[in-house]
This record gives C-alpha cells, structure tokens and sequence, in this order.
C-alpha cells in the first residue's frame, strides 16, 4: 500500500477546502497526528488510532486526523468506520490524495466496485500516472455494465475437448483422430514478484511474453490454479490461433479456501459450498467467453469475452486439504460412502473422496448444460494424502504414546501434519457413459517431503536409466495403484533459495541450490516422471511466489 504520510501530515497544516473556524488547540492535534503516523508506521495500530482520536478530540473536524483515523480503521477491518472517517476528511480537504486513496481502498475492500473506482479516478486527478491508484484500477477492470454478451445458445452437438485412455490424456489430432500427448506443463501463479496473490499482471503484454516464454521452452500446457484477469485469456487464445498446429493447452483450477470449522471440516457448509460451486460456474463459463464477473476484492473480474475451450484441456478442483481436516470431517459423516451422479459414481469411498466425486460432478454437469460440452477433470491431491501406505511415517499422537512408553522425556514437536493418516484415492470415481472425457489423478509430488520419500526403504533403492532415484521409486508405486487412469503429476521442481528446508539422499534438496543445479534436476526430475509412466507433468513454477509465508520462520515474523 502506497502512503504519501506526508500529505496527510501537511494537510494538518494547509487545507484548501477546509470552511470550518480555526481550532485553537490546532499545535497539540498536530503534534498528536504526527505521534499517531510515527506509532502507525512501526505497526502499532491501537496507539495510532489513540493518537488520531485525541488529535480529533482536541480539533473534531481536522483533515490529517480523520485521514489517519480512517487508515488505523482500515488496518483493523472496520471498513465501514474507515469509510466514515475518510468521507468527513474529504469532505474537508477534497484535495487530500491520502483521503481519497484511502476512501478508495476501502470502498474496494467492501466489494463497493463503483465506489472505489470513482475514488481512484479522483485520486488520479489529485496525483497524475499514481501507480496505486492505476493498479487499483487495473484490478476493478471494465464495468459490468459496459460490456453485453452475445446471446448464449446451447450447441445441441457435444464437444468433447480431450479425454482420457489408458494412462494417457489424449486430444485430436489435425487428422481429427484422437492422438496421446504427454502433459509438459508450467504451472503459472497470480502475481509478479513484489506483489500479493490478488495483484494481478496489469494489461500490458506481460501474459502475451509468457505464453510465447512458455511455448519456446518447450511447454504444451499452463496450469493455473484460479481466474486470471481477461486478458490472460484472451493472449491464451491470440497465440493458439497464430499456432495451430503448437497450441499452448490450458488446465484450468477451481480454487477453494479451507471450509469452516475448529478442525476445518464442514466441507457441507451451504454458504461455503455456494462460494466453491459459483466459482466453478465462473471458470466452466469463462473459458467458453461467456461471463461478466463482478468486482470483489482479492479475485479477478471482468468481462470474459475470449473463448479458449477448444484449447482448454481439463480441469484440477480445489487445493492440496490438510490431513487433520479430512480425518474431521470422514469422522463427522462417516456414513457418506458414495456418490452417483449423472457424469461421475463412486462407492466405498471415505466422506471427503465421496464429497470430492460430487463436486467433480457438479462441474461437469454445469458446463454439459449450458455448454454441451466436457473435459477430463480431476481433483488436487499431495502425497500427504495419496492412497499408499508408508511403513515409515507415524502420526504425532502414535509417536507421544511411544515415547511415553519408553520414559522419554517430551519436547515441543514441529508443527508436522499426519503424513500418512488419511488417503484419498481417485481410483474410486468412475465415469459414466455419458462422460467420455473421463478422470483423471492429479498429485503435487516433490523428491524432498514428506519424510517417507527419502527413507522408505524400497525408495531408497529405486533407479531410474539414469540412476538412484528415490523420486522414480515413489512415483512408480502411485503410477501402479492406479491402474489404468492417468496420473499427472501437476507439481514437481527444487528451489534454488539460499536455505535447504529439506535434505534428499540424491542431493535434490529443497533449496540450498544454484540456477544452474536447478535447471538439470528440475529437467532430471521430468525424465523420471515420464519413465515412470505417467501421463504428464506440470512444473512449478514460472514466476516465484514472493508472498509465501516459511513455515521455518513464521512463528518468528512480525507483523504476523
């Protein structure tokens, strides 16, 4: 967030708007503001906002105070009272960016679309070519109400855009015969380095650079976990219409937040599943070009008017659900066994792989009625949760009792999940004869963790052709359970930040790496993916997550 304090500060002291008497206590208020600004800038809020309101107790009606009463709201999500604060500074001071800004911000954080883009329209008047005012801008995109669709028409022929074979995903080829293709994908985030999840890349060719970055290495798919703003779809598709017969293929997310609950287990909360379910029908409708999504803070929005179903090779719902969530929630409905749907069935499932078949189903559904047409579909799943068994993990209460046992004295334990408490096997679902396209099992698996990759036993003596890999002795395991369908292994990589968080016997390490040891066991690391006989890859990632938290130093980082 971009804070000319300084304005604020002068504005204490000229106010071009102001039609108020002078404030006689006006050198006490000001000297309370600049407290106010100094506590606020070293993170401690509450003594910011006592400042600013003893600033407004002396001078009731003082531009800088509000402004800064209205900032030390914001901080503390009360955006109704930050709203207030900074509509009676402008009202005071129209020409006060801060106020303005700040209006802006709030508004935007309200879901007050108009609102907020009025502000930054007004604050960019204030402070020409503003960058937070432009990127705000950015962000709130085309006004629903400038944009109309064409009339949607279901096409009464289906299109089904890829399917699954045996251990393979295949598309057409230009003979219009269906033809294998090996997934080489890059997984693509949401934001530049610097920048939040919800800072998207603005307007400017940057996605058009990537795509073609992409295609050059090599890569026939982006993978991308949730809705990008318009234009990534529209430069998706200018390029596979330039390059027919090389298009880069999409592999589209539904993204989900944790369901609510002590132990996020309420996976059956009606407004929780309305949210995940809207945004299924926001990304099945947006890549047939067919919606206007509003504005809402931390999301994309626009009109999505570029259709790259034809191009779009399938879908991976929801994020990588932490163990002790799913073991709450198969306790909470144990009876929840199975699921027939029109498009997907399973039996003899735990709760969550039931629930996952159903909402598996729900897109599938959508996008058949109004679109008449289908994609091969999978959901998220890690190593934490695959359907193996591994000898050499226990779980946290296990591991106390045995120490108890023994007399060993207990230390604090890291914050470890379960790593083999609770599976989910994608195997179970099945697709119905009116789902061609099929399912498929999607992992995010590195070399590195859990633990039980790099001292299982029957791992530490696997080989590839080209050597020891405890990485290929894993994933020739979950390739075998699997059977038949295809499985994608849709994350993978090593790091090459300067700590290791993880050590592996084949020197594969989570971190502690340079570019170039990066580059060869990242490629490495696809070969052994390919020979173990899966059906594709995604390597993560094109651009680092600067936002990303570390779970070795957060107890430790301030503000939390």
């Amino acid at each position: 967030m971009r804070l000319i304090l300084g304005v604020a500060l002068a504005a204490a002291v000229s106010a071009p708007a102001l039609a108020q008497r002078p404030c006689p206590t006006l050198p006490a208020a000001r000297q309370a503001i600049e407290r106010g600004w100094n506590t606020y800038r070293a993170n401690d809020i509450a003594a910011a906002e006592s400042e600013f309101k003893r600033a407004l107790s002396l001078c009731p009606n003082e531009p800088a105070a509000l402004t800064g009463a209205g900032y030390a709201a914001m901080r503390q999500n009360r955006l109704p009272a930050a709203r207030g604060f900074f509509a009676r500074a402008i009202a005071m001071d129209s020409t006060s960016y801060d106020a303005v800004s700040g209006g802006g911000m709030a508004a935007y954080r309200t879901g007050d679309a108009k609102a907020a883009r009025q502000a930054f329209e007004r604050a960019l008047r204030i402070v020409p070519r503003d960058s937070t005012a432009l990127d705000y801008l950015a962000r709130l995109g085309a006004t629903t109400h400038e944009v109309a669709l064409a009339p949607h028409v279901r096409p009464s022929v289906t299109t089904v855009a890829a399917r699954t074979g045996r251990r393979v995903i295949e598309v057409r080829a230009a003979n219009g015969q269906w033809s294998p293709m090996w997934i080489k994908a890059v997984n693509l985030g949401a934001a530049l380095p610097g920048k939040f999840a919800s800072e998207f890349p603005p307007n400017d060719s940057t996605y058009e650079k990537w795509i073609a970055l992409m295609a050059q290495m090599g890569a026939n798919a982006i993978r991308v976990y949730t809705i990008h703003p318009p234009h990534f779809y529209a430069a998706l598709r200018k390029w596979n219409l330039a390059h027919p017969a090389h298009p880069v293929w999409l592999i589209h997310g539904v993204w989900a937040e944790p369901p609510p609950g002590k132990k996020e287990e309420k996976y059956d909360d009606p407004n929780w599943t309305a949210q995940f379910h809207a945004e299924m029908q926001h990304v099945a409708s947006l890549i047939h070009g067919d919606v206007v999504i509003p504005a809402r803070p931390g999301h994309a929005s626009g009109a999505y008017t570029a259709d790259v179903s034809p191009w779009t090779l399938g879908y991976i719902i929801g994020r990588e659900w932490e163990p002790y969530s799913v073991v709450a929630y198969n306790t909470l409905r144990a009876r929840k066994t199975s699921f027939a749907g029109k498009y997907i069935t399973i039996s003899g499932a735990n709760a969550l792989e039931a629930w996952l078949a159903e909402q598996c189903d729900f897109i599938v559904a959508f996008e058949m009625e109004r679109y008449n047409s289908q994609r091969p579909i999978a959901y998220t799943n890690w190593p934490t949760l695959d359907p193996l068994t591994h000898p050499t993990e226990t779980t946290k209460a296990l591991e106390l009792s045995l120490l108890k046992a023994r007399g060993e004295k207990i230390v604090e334990m890291s914050k470890e999940y379960d790593n083999d408490a609770v599976g989910l096997d994608a195997v179970k679902m099945h697709a119905t004869a009116a789902f061609p396209a099929g399912i498929f099992a999607s992992y995010h698996a590195y070399p590195y963790y859990p633990d039980f990759m790099r001292v299982d036993p029957g791992y530490l003596n696997a080989r590839s052709s080209e050597g020891p890999s405890n990485y290929i002795g894993y994933l020739r395991a979950l390739v075998a359970h699997h059977g038949d369908m295809p499985v994608v292994i849709s994350e993978y990589g090593v790091p090459s930040s300067r700590g290791i968080g993880h050590f592996q016997p084949q020197g594969w390490n989570h971190g502690g790496l340079t570019d170039e040891q990066q580059a060869s066991i990242d490629a490495r690391l696809t070969r052994d993916i390919y020979e173990s006989g899966a059906s594709g890859a995604g390597l993560f990632e094109l651009i680092d997550e600067w936002f990303k938290k570390n779970w070795i130093v957060i107890d430790f980082e301030y503000p939390p």
